[in-house]
């Protein structure tokens, strides 16, 4: 899984999104452009699904592999300082994750 920065990351979920992801630290309002042109959230109410979509929060992100039913698959891990193997996320939480903007 290679992202360009800027990129929003399509991760799969069993269920709703938590988050939604963009690989590069990018401001909230670049972040809310790019889901808009990912058709991830509505642009009159900046929501998925009604769920509220919170502000971009800049992290650092590493891809890890955990067990599953069908085998091992990659799981992306966040984390709040750069390290070795992280790279840049931006992360905009939905629904009960999001943060309120400032």
């Amino acid at each position: 899984m290679r992202y360009e920065e800027g990129e929003y990351m399509d991760l799969v979920w069993d269920g709703t999104p938590d988050a939604y992801y963009i690989k590069g630290h990018v401001s909230h309002e670049e972040g809310i452009a790019i889901l808009i042109e990912e058709d991830k959230i509505q642009e009159d109410a900046k929501t998925w699904d009604g769920a509220p979509v919170g502000r971009a929060v800049q992290k650092y992100g590493r891809w890890s592999m955990e067990p599953r039913e069908d085998g091992n698959g990659h799981v992306l891990k966040e984390y709040k300082t750069p390290g070795r193997g992280r790279f840049k996320i931006t992360a905009f939480g939905v629904g009960i994750f999001a943060k309120e903007p400032k």
